[in-house]
């Protein structure tokens, strides 16, 4: 598979047990396996950047959103059988405002009336948040389970949008709620009611979290570097990057990831980054997707 070369430009792996979703940098998605061989054509179900997406029982469910025209669709899209593409962009500008345009293929769509953001998939659904209105937990068939109100951590201006989330992360029967600058609101995983506050000291904005019963709490820095902590009451382990890191993975052996022209991983006790000359946008196994559309072995 060293020769492979996707016909598009990735931006990141939406992770399954059989099935993993390549999502391109202009909407596209293409269904590969644990060996990154393409199952199926590539298409582009809908004219805005895919935000975000998880693999969850039979569907993959995403998330699209065009800045620019303010539009927004979640949908579900089936793992087996034939993707289509959709509409254009010109049509998209045609039908703003409306639920006449939906991602080809779906089966199930809504239109959302404000930005979506942190989808995440856990135990018995999808959590996700629309900004600065709602946290919301629904299961495959978009039925929702509960809902919550969107965090308040008062006083909050350390970093800009300081209050955009990033994950919805569970753990021990609880999600933690992650902002942008490290504050986290604890919910209770069953009802969504609200647990706690706190925040965790970060020394750069938040772009990503990676939670591990075995290996704790990964966080991605957006300007580079990486923070590791056993539990949140911790002092976050700063480890220095040569750039920023765009996928990371818990394995028996521990932490690693890829990301800016070098791969990386930690045991426990140290950490480690080799050089590449691209860049890694995506693990798989332990190969890494770069961001050219090529298949590469794991260097670390």
């Amino acid at each position: 598979m060293q020769d492979t070369r996707y016909d598009f430009q990735p931006m990141r792996v939406d992770h399954g047990d059989e099935v993993n979703i390549l999502v391109g940098c202009s909407g596209e998605l293409l269904r590969i396996d644990a060996n990154g061989t393409p199952m199926h054509e590539s298409v582009t179900p809908f004219p805005a950047n895919i935000s975000d997406g998880v693999v969850i029982g039979e569907s993959w469910i995403g998330t699209w959103v065009d800045p620019e025209l303010r539009e927004a669709r979640m949908a579900a899209l089936p793992l087996v059988g034939n993707w289509e593409d959709g509409a254009g962009r010109q049509q998209l500008r045609e039908y703003s405002n409306s639920e006449i345009l939906m991602p080809a293929s779906s089966i199930w769509s809504r239109r959302l009336d404000a930005e979506p953001m942190a989808l995440t998939l856990v135990s018995n659904g999808v959590i996700f948040a629309t900004l600065n209105r709602g946290i919301y937990m629904i299961d495959e068939e978009a039925r929702e389970l509960w809902r919550t109100s969107y965090p308040q951590w008062p006083g909050l201006t350390k970093f800009q949008y300081s209050d955009t989330l990033v994950s919805c992360t569970e753990f021990d029967d609880r999600i933690a709620v992650w902002s942008r600058s490290g504050a986290v609101t604890i919910l209770d995983a069953k009802d969504g009611s609200f647990i706690s506050n706190q925040i965790v000291s970060l020394t750069g904005p938040l772009a990503g979290v990676e939670y591990s019963k075995d290996g704790g709490w990964f966080l991605i820095l957006e300007n580079g570097g990486i923070c590791l902590l056993s539990d949140l009451q911790d002092t976050p382990q700063l480890v220095d990057t040569p750039g920023p890191v765009f996928d990371a993975r818990f394995s028996i052996e521990g932490w690693k990831w890829t990301g800016w022209r070098h791969d990386g991983n930690n045991t426990g006790q140290k950490s480690e980054t080799v050089n590449r000359q691209d860049i890694g946008i995506a693990l798989v196994g332990d190969n890494v997707i770069t961001n050219d559309g090529r298949w590469d072995k794991f260097r670390a």
